[in-house]
Formats: structure tokens, sequence, C-alpha cells
């Protein structure tokens, strides 16, 4: 549990080399390949807005991965406190509930058309 809180607090002091490699990241393949955006694509401007404090240009940006970088850095912060707490750590057990399963592939699928509609094709 210290240990999330140690990658997010790493990730955080790292901004600045996060934000000099930007540049280097190669092109989305499927987009290049399709002419469609991914499901995942707009997430290093999501990172990159999120880095500047910018939430709302990284939700414009890709709004899934966005509230997932969020509940990280939450988590981070909350999981440390929560172990000091001497909280009990929790377990999932056994296989997700199908409606877990299909809320989670329903939520991709319309985030991946977010996507579609709002970047659209070349």
């Amino acid at each position: 549990m210290y240990l999330w809180g140690v990658v997010v607090i790493v990730s955080v002091s790292l901004r600045r080399l996060w934000l000099a490699l930007t540049p280097f990241l190669p092109r989305c393949a499927f987009r290049r390949l399709t002419g469609l955006p991914c499901p995942t694509c707009g997430s290093t401007h999501a990172a990159i807005a999120l880095l500047h404090g910018r939430v709302l240009a990284a939700l414009a940006a890709n709004p899934l991965i966005t509230i997932l970088g969020l509940g990280f850095a939450a988590g981070g912060i909350i999981a440390p406190v929560w172990a000091l707490a001497r909280g009990p750590v929790p377990v999932l057990s056994g296989k997700l509930p199908v409606w877990v399963r299909v809320l989670a592939v329903t939520v991709i699928l319309v985030n991946w058309a977010y996507l579609v509609l709002t970047i659209g094709p070349w």
C-alpha cells in the first residue's frame, strides 16, 4: 500500500522529465493504419494536461484515461493513510461478476465512441 503512494509521488516529482519526453513518443499505430482513433487515443494529451493541472482539458482529450489517472493519484494518497490506520487490505475474490465486466466493456466502448466523434477520422 505504501508503494502505491511512492509511485504517485515519484511520478509527480518527475513531471519535468515526462513533459520533456512527450515529443519523442510514437504516434498511434492504430490511427495510422485505420484513420480512426484507438480507445486510448488522447491519453498522452490527457496526461500532459493533468501534469499542467488542466483537468477539463484532460477530460476533453480522453475522459476515461483522465478519470483512471485521477483515481490512481487519489489512491496513492489514500492507500498509505489507509495502511497507517490499519484498515483491511481489499481483496478481489475470484472472477468479477458479469454485470461489472459488462459495465467495464460498455464504459470503454462509450469512451471510444466519444473519441471517434470528437477526434474523428483523419
